[in-house]
């Protein structure tokens, strides 16, 4: 088993990383008035059992249900999830715990910062993409007319708890689409998880890098928690042009999917601007060929999708991209204008 303590709370991470927590809770139960449990649909019929299997100390507790999807991320959705709290009897005492994938660390982590001003919190991801990134760093958020985590809040949670089996449960499609930020962490690492992912021949094999990319992630809030000195913006490569492409396909595509597509044209444009070498685009630009199919973007105006994201400059001509330097060298925050942006595009279109 793993442990790090950082900034934004303590992680554990392994296969005994639910009896470490049910530890936890024979020490600390008591201190608490009500234990909420915010999970989704699919979550509550595959993984509840399991989670309840493993702990005997937690005591009663309420759940709340979201529906799965994208869709739960609305201020609609966080409104009714406060009286929902309130109905549950919620109070100042509380501990929250969000059960789930990304989406649902996401709306827990606002809603337990929110609600009576701040609650503790605790996060336990159960699938692939949550486990290695979402439940990492201390950032939530829901979207706002589409666009994505535009109203978040940065806050600790009191413990993240990662059981890798839990993606046991997972389709193989999920498992992919948690494997795409698994591959961004390898690119930025430049350590034995890039050429791992690159060696990778079955997602049933990919257990064995959660470990690795959890670190990598850590290592890079640690230093920046707050984005303030530009580390932690490395962190979105591929993210620019994936939540672009989450908007004007109406997040019918997975994350997983469009950060893959994302990668590929971010890719493009770093070696346009003479910061990739071509053999290090080409190996990333293979790698995600071999696991995703290309999107269909060709009648997509991605600069409508990034129109309301977060990382546009003041000069509505250019977008600050977090650019690829190659493996282990990290990346380059520059401005990339829409001419550049349209030339990646129909490269990955064409190829």
């Amino acid at each position: 088993m793993s442990n790090w303590n950082t900034f934004f709370g303590p992680v554990t991470a392994g296969k005994t990383s639910l009896k470490s927590l049910d530890e936890w809770f024979s020490k600390n139960r008591i201190n608490y008035s009500k234990v909420i449990i915010l999970t989704d649909s699919n979550v509550y019929q595959l993984c509840m059992s399991i989670f309840f299997g493993e702990l005997n100390n937690i005591g009663e507790t309420s759940v709340i249900e979201v529906e799965a999807g994208e869709e739960s991320k609305s201020l609609e959705i966080l409104s009714e999830l406060q009286l929902a709290m309130l109905d549950n009897g919620a109070d100042r005492n509380s501990l929250l715990i969000s059960l789930g994938g990304g989406v649902v660390s996401d709306i827990g982590g606002l809603l337990s910062s929110t609600f009576m001003r701040g609650i503790d919190h605790l996060i336990i991801p159960t699938t692939l993409l949550a486990m290695v990134d979402a439940s990492i760093g201390g950032k939530n958020g829901i979207n706002i007319k589409g666009f994505k985590n535009l109203l978040g809040t940065f806050s600790s949670s009191i413990g993240v708890y990662i059981y890798p089996d839990f993606i046991n449960t997972q389709a193989n499609g999920d498992i992919i689409s948690g494997f795409a930020e698994m591959i961004k962490h390898g690119m930025l690492s430049g350590s034995s998880l890039w050429n791992e992912c690159l060696e990778l021949r079955s997602m049933s094999d990919v257990k064995k890098l959660i470990i690795k990319a959890i670190g990598v992630k850590i290592d890079i809030v640690q230093k920046d928690h707050f984005e303030k000195n530009g580390e932690r913006v490395f962190l979105n490569l591929g993210h620019t042009i994936a939540h672009a492409i989450e908007y004007i396909q109406g997040h019918k595509v997975s994350h997983g999917n469009a950060v893959a597509a994302g990668l590929f044209i971010e890719s493009e444009i770093a070696f346009d601007k003479g910061l990739l070498d071509k053999r290090d685009l080409k190996k990333l630009q293979a790698l995600i060929d071999k696991w995703w199919s290309r999107l269909k973007l060709a009648n997509d105006d991605l600069l409508e999708g990034m129109f309301g994201d977060k990382k546009k400059s003041s000069n509505s001509k250019d977008y600050h991209f977090s650019l690829w330097l190659g493996p282990g060298k990290g990346a380059r925050l520059e401005k990339v204008s829409e001419k550049e942006i349209k030339k990646a595009q129909e490269r990955y279109d064409k190829d």
